[in-house]
């Protein structure tokens, strides 16, 4: 039995989804920095708890242990909002998000980036990031229209 692909979106449906995806991400995006700075200083407590035996190491290591696991659980909220919205979480860092469209007949992907959140591009799903290339929108055609030479 094939595969059954996930919710396919448009374009504007994902523009109409940018406003949400700008919180979530940059919540997200603020959250993964907190556990990634969080998880570095765990790790060099870690090494000197081992040299030295410390109650105050002690307590600040479960500390961050317990950061640690709180902002993971926080980021594993973040993602499953994305998900409610038709989206993979595809770079944790940039805020990259994939979502699945059809173009031509054939499976894609959409690219939203939370640089850049009222413009969408789109790849093969084969392909990366570097091979997007931008998405036309029925708002793009009128204008496009709207300023040919060709126009009467």
């Amino acid at each position: 039995m094939p595969t059954r692909l996930k919710e396919s979106l448009s374009a504007e449906e994902v523009i109409q989804r940018a406003p949400l995806l700008e919180r979530i991400v940059r919540d997200f995006t603020d959250c993964y920095e907190r556990r990634k700075k969080n998880r570095e200083f765990l790790d060099e407590i870690s090494i000197i708890a081992k040299k030295f035996n410390s109650p105050e190491i002690d307590e600040t290591r479960y500390r961050l242990q317990r950061d640690v696991a709180e902002l993971s659980r926080e980021l594993e909220s973040y993602e499953r909002e994305i998900r409610a919205l038709g989206g993979v979480l595809k770079d944790r860092e940039r805020g990259l998000i994939y979502f699945y469209s059809i173009r031509e007949d054939r499976k894609i992907y959409l690219v939203w980036d939370h640089h850049n959140p009222q413009i969408v591009s789109w790849h093969e799903l084969g392909e990366t990031y570097s091979d997007r290339m931008p998405v036309e929108t029925p708002q793009d055609t009128a204008a496009a229209a709207l300023d040919s030479p060709d126009r009467e």
